[in-house]
């Protein structure tokens, strides 16, 4: 009889560990990743649409929903929002899941938007883009359009004063 509990407790013990070890490699990781690849392609699809346009009010929709995107995960990745004092400077950020940098699609749409803006006399739409650059991208990291921003600006604001005389 003993034999008999030993042999269940055993049989139920690898029931449970297999159950176990099965539950862990479950799906919904594979979930995750599919929503990831999903919203790359979100983001991708509506920057190659904004670089591609010739409509001002396309680019700027576009450009829009990119730094939404950009601002959102600058803000998902900030730990020092949650972290005590002692462990900052033991952490690094995490890196971005995405395989671009949003941040620079963002300005890079941006530039394109204010272009188009410039070109058909949207002064006020294409300095808002501009000047929206240099807020949102002020890392060296993103000093290429920085730079370009500037150079935009002071064009522009060169143009209307002429314009002026």
């Amino acid at each position: 009889m003993d034999a008999m509990k030993e042999l269940r407790f055993g049989l139920f013990g690898i029931l449970i560990t297999s159950l176990a070890a099965v539950g862990c490699q479950s799906s919904p990781a594979s979930t995750s990743v599919r929503y990831d690849n999903v919203r790359f392609m979100d983001v991708w699809s509506t920057y190659t649409h904004c670089l591609s346009t010739e409509e001002t009010q396309s680019a700027m929709l576009d450009s829009t929903k990119l730094h939404e995107v950009s601002q959102t995960q600058a803000n998902q990745s900030l730990l020092e929002n949650f972290l005590p004092a002692q462990f900052k400077n033991m952490v690094t950020q995490p890196s971005s899941r995405l395989a671009v940098d949003v941040h620079a699609m963002a300005a890079s749409c941006s530039l394109h938007a204010g272009a188009l803006a410039l070109a058909v006399g949207e002064h006020d739409l294409a300095r808002n883009q501009f000047r929206q650059i240099l807020n949102s991208h002020p890392q060296s990291d993103y000093s290429y359009y920085a730079a370009q921003a500037r150079a935009r600006l002071s064009h522009l604001e060169l143009t209307l004063q002429a314009a002026l005389r």
